[in-house]
């Protein structure tokens, strides 16, 4: 029986990674085609070899792609200096007692999504100009290409 344990946790363990790999390789993908300045400050910064310029233009943005894949955010903070993008594409985001503030605020799916993102009660979604609270017991749900944005 150990055998066939070891077995199926090898390849539990091994779909997991497939899953994680592409959902990081759809994030970078959407970021280098919708981000161009990010692309650009990260490679100015690689070039002059500044180490503190190169983690300043990567880390003023969240990008949470589910692919088809499922993420689930509960009872977190997330402060993004720039923008916090959350799309479900074909997959299921999930956030709950959360509070997500950045000045561009993007949650749903994008073109051709067939996914579904739920925000649940006790979260609050923040950018620069709007705040949506999520009351206990209530929850925001959106399919497909659906999605809000705040600014």
């Amino acid at each position: 029986m150990a055998i066939l344990e070891t077995l199926l946790l090898g390849l539990a363990a091994n779909g997991v990674y497939d899953l994680t790999k592409e959902t990081a390789v759809l994030a970078f993908k959407s970021i280098k085609q919708n981000r161009h300045d990010l692309i650009e400050a990260a490679e100015n910064a690689a070039k002059t070899k500044d180490d503190d310029a190169l983690r300043n233009a990567l880390a003023g943005a969240i990008e949470v792609a589910a692919a088809t894949g499922h993420v689930k955010i509960e009872g977190a903070f997330l402060s993004a200096v720039r923008e916090a993008h959350f799309d479900h594409q074909q997959g299921t985001i999930i956030i709950g007692k959360t509070r997500v503030n950045a000045p561009i605020l993007v949650t749903g799916g994008g073109a051709g999504a067939t996914g579904k993102t739920t925000i649940g009660g006790g979260t609050v979604l923040s950018s620069s100009g709007t705040s949506i609270d999520v009351g206990r017991g209530a929850s925001i749900t959106m399919t497909g290409g659906a999605s809000i944005k705040q600014t």
